[in-house]
Formats: C-alpha cells, structure tokens, sequence
C-alpha cells in the first residue's frame, strides 16, 4: 500500500486492523491487497460458499472494496464470484469500516432474496456477463421485427472507424456482413446470462435447438469476423413492459464456442428521448422559428430539437466559414453550405424526432416575418440584431406569437434573453423603463471586437465559445418555459459571465430585480 494508490492511509490501516479482528487472513502473493474470511451469515442461504474475499482497490477510501463469493446466481455479481455492492459514484463511505461493510452486505442479501424487488437497475446483463467489451451494438430494436416467445435472424456489419457493430433488419445476404440470430424469451424469472451455456438453459426447446445449429456451424475462431453459423446473439426479455436485451459476439469455433457481450446501444427514437428531459412529451407538438444560425442560434436550435420541440424552423442567409466553426454547433465538414441546413444536419443527427427546415433569408418586412412566423408556437431570435429584434417584436404582437430573443453584449461578457409571451410582459420594443430594463452600456470597441475578418471588412465578434454556449443554454430555458406555459422566468434575465465597472453589472451572476 502506498500514497500512490491511496488518498488515506490511516483509514485503510484502521479498516484492514477490523477485517484482522474479524478473522480475515491476507491470501499468499496478494501484498496484502486480498483478505479472506468466513463468509458472512447472510450469504448462506445464497451459496454454498464457506469463505468470502475483501479486496482492497485503489483509489480509498473514495473506492469501496471488491468483496468476492463464489457460487452466487442472482443479479449483482458474476460468474467469477465479483459482488456488486455499491454503485458507481456512491459517497457514503459506509465501506470504511468492517461493521459498515457487512451492514451492506445484510441489505444486499436481503435484496437478493425478495428478486430486487426496488431495483431498478436489477438486472444489468452486460455487466454481469462473464467476458465483455465496450465495442458497442447500435441497433433499432422495434424494426428488427423482434416478437416475444421467437425467434429469427438479422444481420450486422463491423465498422472499423470508429469501430462498432450496427444491427439492421433481414437476413445476412453478403460475405462482409454478420449473421445474427435473435431469441425472445419473454419474460425472465432468472438472473439474465452471464455465459453462453447460461443462455441456453433460458431458451425454449425450438429456439434451443436453432442456437446449437449455428453455433455448430462456426467455422472461423475470430471475434466479429463473417462465419457460417452465427456470429452475433440478440438475447431479448421483457422487463417492466418493454424489452431488453443482450448483444453477445461469438468467439471461437463449433468445438469451443464462447461468447463476449457488446454494449447494446439502442438508437429507436423511443430509447434516444429517454434523454431529452422531462418536457419532451409537452414539447414534441411545439413548432419554433429560429432566426440566426450562427454561434448562439445553432446551438439553440440545437438545444431545442434535442429537447424534443417537434418541428424548428431555422432562418439565417449566411453560408458557414471555417472561422465561424470554431463556435458553431456544426463542423469543419459542413463549410462551405448555408448555416442553416448546417445546423439542419446536425439536429438530424442528434435530434431525430425533429423536423427541422433551413430558410436562407433574412426578412425584413413586416410580411416577410409574418410569413416566417405564421405556424410557430414559438419565435425565437439569436441574432443580436436590435432592428430585427424590434421587427419581430412588433410583428408577434400583432400575430398572437410568443417571443424569446436572447444576445451577447461587451464581448461576450453579458448575456440578455427577454420573453414577449405573457399579458404581463412588457412589450420588447417598448421597454423604456431603465429601472426594470437596465440599458447595457456600450464599451470599448477592442472588447466588444477582435480585428476584422480577412478578405471581410466586417469585425470578428470577440465573444468566447463559452459564453455562446452558455447564452444559447439560457435562449433554450426560457424557451421551453414558455413552451410549457410554467413562465418561472421574468420577462428579462441578464447574466454576467464576467464583471464590468457600471451596475449592475459589476458582480458576475444573475442580475437581480423583481418581475
């Protein structure tokens, strides 16, 4: 044990003095890393195991101990004998001592008892399975056409950049791709497999005897490499009325078959807008225009698409220039197109539930903007342009439209987002009180600007990528507050990401008054 390994080593001194006080002895060669003992009471009724190990990892006492027991068969452990007892990231450092660890151990064995009932991450196939990879299995699980109590073939192909396994839909049909076979069990009363003899024994007879032809038929050792039995297992259950499932890739040949499990990475919209937040669901009928597709606009209609507006419409006539990549949403592969489809391509790739259109315009007529505007739920403006800004203000007003603009001011040091959507708020263009709507005081033209662009006379706004980020970040926030009609915003928020010497914008924060 050394300061390297350890953050405390009065602490790991202490605990390992208890595991000695508790009968615990250090294994041969373990440099005193590895500690038997009589397995704990709790476990008795789980394995017929008369010893347990507590293993000592580095990084104490902010890693818990490995404890190992041999011959369990319930969720959380392995087929090495590694129990899972705390979760990643878990802070309670009940593990520091002996009488904490075996606490835990009478709460897990309790849990393993009664199914994990309260579980909800009770049945974690990948890692519990005896070999894995983090090389990845994407996969659109409703398409594959997979049906409970089944089972059926689909196919793979190994991509080597970056290197994964996509699964589509239909029967392997050339040599470069992979055959897959999928089994539904439907539902499972048993922990999920952690080897391929497991897997087996949870099959029916029919969907039994279908695995062993193919596995059979292998004839190359290799993993991931196009043989003539099978080289990827979809093995699919029900677990809380959806599926889930294990990808498992096999290695070796019909003699000696075994298998390792890939990380399933499902892309079906279903399982993507798990992560678009909680409004999702509410905002999936939203429709929003977006005018401004640069540093702030891209990242907002970003932002809204992934989470989960159904419909954005984005309008900006500037093309996109490697220098405006170096804040945009898109990349270096896009220059060259119009910000707006850039922005377009990249919400279809994040964003798939959204429909989202590219207008390269810059209206400035009243009827222009109507045009714009007439379908939105919400009209959002990033451009920083004060005139448009006043347009749209006037416009919206007078179309029934809710509004949210958002800028960046001195350089990026200044975020504004005003909202135009309640009976209460003030109108945009009319805010003249200074006292409610503090006027942001122009400065020197070196912080608001870097020298101008090459082969442009027009100068290079000096705002960081951080503050656009952060900027779009808070455009998105009171956009979708006001999509979900919660309005837990006031009608105008200003953030100071760095202070100026005129209040109130003196202190770094949010800029405090009443609504």
């Amino acid at each position: 044990m050394t300061t390297d390994d350890h953050f405390d080593l009065d602490s790991l001194e202490g605990f390992i003095e208890e595991l000695v006080d508790a009968g615990f002895q250090p294994v041969p060669e373990s440099n005193l890393q590895r500690w038997r003992g009589r397995i704990h009471p709790s476990f008795e009724s789980l394995t017929e195991a008369t010893t347990m190990d507590v293993v000592v990892v580095p990084g104490w006492p902010f890693q818990p101990p490995a404890l190992f027991v041999q011959g369990l068969n319930t969720n959380h452990s392995t087929l090495d004998g590694l129990v899972c007892m705390w979760r990643e990231g878990d802070f309670n450092h009940d593990w520091t001592t002996v009488s904490g660890l075996f606490s835990r151990i009478e709460e897990w064995c309790e849990n393993a008892k009664n199914g994990w009932k309260d579980d909800r991450l009770d049945q974690d196939a990948f890692l519990n399975f005896r070999s894995n990879t983090p090389l990845a299995a994407t996969f659109d699980l409703p398409a594959l056409g997979i049906a409970e109590g089944g089972w059926g073939e689909c196919h793979s192909v190994f991509g080597q950049t970056p290197p994964r396994v996509d699964v589509f839909p239909g029967p392997k049909r050339s040599t470069d791709q992979l055959r897959v076979l999928w089994f539904h069990v439907g539902s499972l009363n048993a922990p999920p497999p952690r080897n391929i003899s497991e897997v087996s024994t949870c099959l029916r007879r029919t969907q039994r005897r279908q695995l062993e032809r193919a596995l059979a038929n292998r004839r190359k050792p290799d993993l991931l490499t196009v043989s003539g039995g099978v080289d990827v297992i979809l093995f699919c259950w029900e677990r809380d009325g959806r599926p889930d499932l294990l990808v498992m890739a096999c290695v070796g040949t019909a003699d000696e078959v075994e298998a390792v499990a890939l990380q399933a990475a499902p892309k079906d919209e279903q399982s993507l807008i798990l992560r678009a937040g909680p409004d999702a669901t509410a905002l999936r009928k939203c429709r929003a225009a977006v005018f401004g597709a640069g540093a702030l606009g891209g990242h907002t209609a970003t932002l809204l698409a992934e989470s989960g507006v159904g419909v954005v419409d984005i309008v900006d006539p500037d093309v996109l220039l490697p220098g405006n990549v170096v804040r945009h949403v898109s990349g270096h592969s896009m220059v060259g197109a119009p910000k707006a489809h850039a922005v377009q391509a990249v919400i279809a790739d994040h964003a798939p539930w959204t429909q989202a259109s590219g207008a390269l315009e810059g209206p400035r007529t009243k009827k222009g903007i109507q045009e714009r505007i007439l379908h939105a739920d919400i009209v959002v403006d990033t451009t920083g342009n004060e005139a448009l800004v006043r347009s749209l203000a006037i416009v919206a007003q007078d179309s029934g439209r809710r509004l949210v603009t958002g800028a960046l001011y001195r350089g990026g040091f200044i975020a504004r987002v005003r909202r135009q959507a309640t009976p209460g708020d003030t109108p945009i263009h009319q805010r003249d009180d200074l006292t409610r709507y503090p006027l942001i005081p122009a400065g020197p033209a070196n912080e608001d600007f870097a020298s101008a662009q090459l082969g442009c006379s027009a100068p290079v706004n000096n705002a960081p990528p951080s503050a656009a980020a952060a900027g779009a970040s808070l455009i998105t926030q009171v956009a979708v507050d006001v999509m979900t009609e919660r309005f837990e915003f006031p009608d105008e928020v200003i953030d100071v990401y760095r202070a100026i010497p005129e209040p109130p914008f003196h202190q770094v924060g949010r800029v405090g008054r009443e609504r």
